[in-house]
């Protein structure tokens, strides 16, 4: 009606109008409506036929002449005109790219022309657009498992989980760890929880590092038990050294690996453990304890990660600590002979062992004390002194 009453208006409106409706089907951006276009012929101005009304409500899904591909400018122009309107050139031109669009077009399976007024529409039947091709499906399952296999096969040292290795389940809501738990692979356990149950033989043979539903349908995040992770949640006895304060002690005493290293006050082994992996195969630890009961609990943490990495790994973890229960400060003869690159004090009073320990240290090496009460703090600020 717009169009109809600036045509009763004005011929030139109508130029306008037609050059804004040209200029936004060239865009792309022509509106939900039908071009009905309005052109100027020697019998007077007259309406192209209702049946060449096109949408272009999908103009990004179809192509003239040309299957699926966008359409060029001068098809784009050229096809708001009738044909008795244009030069013998830009016909030549159409004919051109109609050849180019028909190659395109039997490359393109299943397609189908359907005639729109003065030209051919190609587009894909409705069955192509919302259902895989013949195949599709099981290439991609393939696929996903091809490339699970591959990802997995080139990890080198890594080994799918197996009995004894320590595993550590953890489950996590809104960016939160409402859940986690370190456990022992076993064969015919459970791991049991407030989410579910998932049983041990279902996680082994597994990748580490996936989620496993529960019973009840609840993802569980398994992985395999870092040493950090060991440390925290290990059975102990006296209060240990946390990763953050051993990793500052490491730092403080520069331990490389082949050094050797006293450690007094072994307690649940987590010293000995980070000292261990400080100093290599190349190198040792010798951890001294007083108390039985603490270095019964040491030891015995200290063989089962030792356990752990064999299975993980497929190779030992380094034999380089020994374990003595013995009072320092009366055992001259345990340090008889020899020499440390640096020494860790996790005592009570470790002012009572600097005597027989300070001989032994080699010179510039440094004593690292580590004192877990506040009371002690004046004596550890007395000692940097």
């Amino acid at each position: 009606s717009l169009l109809w009453l600036l045509y009763r208006r004005s011929t030139r409106c109508v130029c306008v109008i037609l050059g804004f409706f040209c200029f936004l089907h060239w865009m792309g951006s022509t509106p939900q409506l039908p071009l009905c276009v309005f052109f100027e012929c020697p019998n007077g101005f007259e309406s192209r036929a209702p049946q060449t009304c096109v949408y272009a409500q999908n103009a990004d899904n179809l192509g003239i002449q040309s299957g699926t591909q966008p359409l060029s400018p001068l098809e784009r122009i050229s096809g708001l005109l009738p044909q008795d309107a244009l030069s013998p050139e830009v016909m030549q031109l159409r004919e051109q790219e109609s050849d180019k669009g028909a190659d395109i077009q039997g490359s393109v399976p299943n397609g189908t022309q359907v005639e729109v007024g003065d030209e051919d529409i190609v587009k894909k039947s409705e069955h192509e657009a919302h259902s895989p091709p013949v195949g599709a499906e099981e290439s991609d399952t393939g696929s996903v498992h091809h490339r699970e296999k591959h990802v997995w096969a080139a990890l080198p040292g890594e080994r799918l989980l197996t009995c004894g290795e320590l595993l550590v389940a953890e489950y996590r809501r809104k960016k939160r760890v409402e859940f986690r738990k370190m456990f022992q692979l076993q064969t015919g356990a459970r791991l049991e929880s407030s989410w579910g149950v998932i049983l041990h033989n279902d996680i082994a043979g597994q990748p580490a590092g996936r989620f496993l539903k529960t019973h009840r349908g609840v993802p569980i995040f398994i992985r395999r038990a870092s040493l950090e992770d060991y440390v925290l949640c290990m059975k102990r006895g006296p209060a240990i050294a946390y990763p953050k304060d051993a990793a500052s002690m490491l730092m403080m005493m520069d331990v490389t690996e082949g050094d050797c290293v006293l450690e007094s006050g072994s307690g649940s082994g987590a010293m000995s453990l980070f000292l261990s992996k400080a100093v290599g195969s190349k190198g040792s630890v010798l951890s001294v304890e007083v108390r039985e009961d603490h270095h019964r609990r040491a030891v015995l943490n200290y063989n089962r990660w030792r356990t752990s990495w064999s299975l993980r790994r497929g190779e030992e973890w380094p034999d380089n600590v020994q374990f003595h229960q013995a009072d320092l400060c009366t055992a001259s003869s345990l340090l008889a002979g020899q020499g440390f690159h640096a020494v860790a004090l996790d005592l009570i009073n470790p002012h009572l062992v600097l005597p027989t320990v300070i001989p032994h240290l080699h010179p510039g090496a440094v004593c690292a004390v580590y004192l877990a009460k506040y009371e002690a703090l004046p004596f550890h600020f007395l000692l940097i002194n």
